[in-house]
């Protein structure tokens, strides 16, 4: 049987809340073309949801998984394309110390909101993964996303 497994321990959800976000910030680098604003909300809802778990009741931490799951599935059903970005339109992987500063520097710089909430998004997935995708991830919405 296909489906999601939730944890049924509360003390478990918090770190599969962050794997969905951290899976959806990577995918939009390759994915989020297919539409640059409804594919930032993947990643964010999901984000939403982990942050403020910890000031919600643990009995509400389950269904506030699942909720920001269901999100995230049906935005990356609706609107992600069968074909990743082509590598050559991405931006290099950054591995500099201060790489997530400066790509959330230029996140504020582009000026869009749904960039700039993204880029808060990745950098709490690059901070928690080490993954350089999450921070290359921002420079693509910004390129995807125009004012």
């Amino acid at each position: 049987m296909y489906g999601i497994r939730i944890p049924d321990n509360p003390e478990q959800i918090p770190l599969w809340l962050a794997q969905v976000v951290d899976t959806a910030v990577v995918r939009y680098l390759w994915y989020g073309h297919g539409d640059a604003i409804m594919l930032v909300h993947s990643a964010t809802a999901p984000n939403a949801v982990w942050r403020v778990l910890p000031a919600l009741d643990k009995r509400w931490w389950r269904p506030s998984a699942l909720a920001a799951w269901i999100a995230t599935a049906t935005l990356t059903a609706i609107y992600a394309p069968g074909t990743p970005a082509d590598p050559s339109v991405l931006r290099p992987f950054s591995t500099s110390r201060h790489a997530a500063e400066e790509a959330f520097a230029r996140a504020v710089a582009h000026g869009d909101e749904h960039v700039i909430k993204f880029a808060d998004t990745a950098v709490d997935v690059c901070a928690r993964t080490r993954d350089p995708q999450a921070l290359a991830a921002i420079d693509r919405a910004a390129a995807l996303i125009k004012l």
